[in-house]
């Protein structure tokens, strides 16, 4: 896949370009309308799988009704959109998954909430989001199985967007937030370059890591949203290249934690992208790569424990047992070390942002398996990397496991490299037979 100059530094150069144009009317075209699709297939699945703290079907009808009688544009005009409850929605409830913000109403929308807003999106409730982001499930379950987690934190989004409620979904990752939710869902789930969105507006715990994502149901479509919600136009994320990428494979020190599905589908779908398209290279990863996981949760913790701190002080009883022990941890934590974590961090960063400089995406698996059970909202670990450095990662949809839920593929790039992992993970995608929906 060629590379366009100026790709790290956002210069566009195919503004207006045929392919873009013809992406935006393919994105049009199968969006809208759909707003009373929404609040029908709410109706059908709420009870189920429980995707939302609050669900606005007669304002957004209303809206609906508005925008379509003055004719209102824009590049998601009319498309309902699920908002993770960690992000301010004036006049609404914001509880961030905790009773510590019981009856919190915001003034003032989130940054990305108002650019979706000016696109045109018509924001139809808030999603469950596990408590404080963090690690405690919220009461979402997968839609490919009741008795299965949809992961964590953001799996009211991946849920919401799974059984159709809605097109679009807000999420966010610290860790592995949005890559593990939107492979359990058997969607799309998509964080950029940390950065690439505002966070304005957003419940922060971790400054160091806490980063904007969302979900959908292909890659044009999550170009689409992030567009939107960065304020920018769909060129910025979307080049149209439909060449073939040059990727590699990479299996790092958590290979043997995935279960023997997750690494055989895997391997299923390098050879599948390798006889479409050619070679794959398998690199050894940079070196230091396989400390991220101590160096990631050695900022998380420290951070979420200052971010809190003021906040819980004589109300931890609010909290769940999970929490007050992940925030404990972090308040034991050493400010040398941290400081020491946050400098291995940036070694990692530009380490890893020369290895990959020469792929225009890195293959791995997205989690350890298939969903697990409820209890858990499921192991983050395939995600960590990225989080850690910051690079943007994509996970598609790549089939079923033996308990018939679904696999997602991974597909990460250097940080700046946001378009060009897009356009790779499109290509990808057209080939991985689609698993099609759940059965909700």
């Amino acid at each position: 896949m060629a590379r366009e100059d100026g790709d790290r530094d956002l210069t566009i150069r195919t503004a207006g370009s045929s392919p873009v144009r013809a992406a935006s009317r393919q994105f049009a075209e199968r969006m809208r309308p759909s707003v009373e699709e929404s609040i029908r297939r709410y109706g059908e699945t709420e009870a189920e799988i429980h995707a939302f703290t609050r669900f606005d079907a007669e304002p957004a009808l209303l809206l609906d009704a508005a925008l379509g009688a003055t004719g209102a544009g824009g590049p998601l005009a009319r498309v309902p959109v699920g908002v993770k409850d960690i992000f301010d929605t004036a006049g609404g409830p914001t509880k961030r998954g905790s009773e510590l913000y019981a009856g919190r109403i915001p003034e003032r929308d989130a940054a990305v909430v108002r650019n979706l807003r000016a696109a045109g999106a018509i924001i139809v409730g808030k999603t469950v989001t596990a408590e404080l982001a963090m690690m405690h499930p919220g009461a979402t379950r997968n839609p490919w199985d009741r008795s299965r987690t949809s992961g964590g934190s953001s799996m009211g989004s991946a849920a919401a967007v799974a059984a159709g409620v809605v097109p679009l979904a807000v999420g966010s990752q610290t860790n592995g937030s949005v890559i593990r939710p939107a492979a359990y869902c058997g969607v799309v789930g998509f964080k950029p370059t940390f950065g690439r969105f505002s966070r304005e507006g957003m419940f922060v715990t971790s400054e160091t890591l806490d980063q904007v994502g969302g979900f959908a149901r292909s890659v044009i479509d999550v170009a689409a949203l992030s567009a939107a919600m960065s304020g920018e136009p769909l060129e910025r994320w979307w080049s149209g290249d439909t060449t073939t990428p040059k990727l590699a494979a990479l299996r790092t020190a958590e290979w043997e934690r995935a279960d023997d599905a997750a690494r055989e589908r895997f391997q299923a779908d390098v050879d599948l992208l390798a006889a479409s398209g050619g070679p794959i290279e398998w690199p050894a990863p940079p070196a230091g790569l396989d400390d991220a996981p101590g160096v990631l949760r050695t900022i998380m913790l420290f951070e979420e424990a200052h971010a809190m701190e003021r906040d819980m002080r004589g109300r931890e009883g609010l909290l769940s047992g999970i929490a007050r022990r992940q925030l404990a941890e972090g308040a034991a934590i050493d400010r040398d070390a941290y400081r020491e974590a946050l400098r291995a961090r940036e070694g990692l960063i530009a380490a890893f942002a020369a290895w990959a400089a020469r792929f225009d995406g890195v293959l791995t698996p997205a989690a350890t398996g298939e969903a697990p059970t409820p209890e858990t909202t499921g192991d983050p670990r395939f995600a960590t990397r990225w989080s850690l450095i910051g690079a943007p990662a994509i996970a598609i949809p790549s089939g079923l496991g033996p308990g018939r839920l679904p696999l997602g593929l991974q597909i990460v790039a250097a940080p700046g490299d946001d378009r060009r992992l897009l356009a790779s993970a499109a290509w990808c995608e057209g080939r991985i037979p689609p698993i099609g929906p759940p059965p909700l």
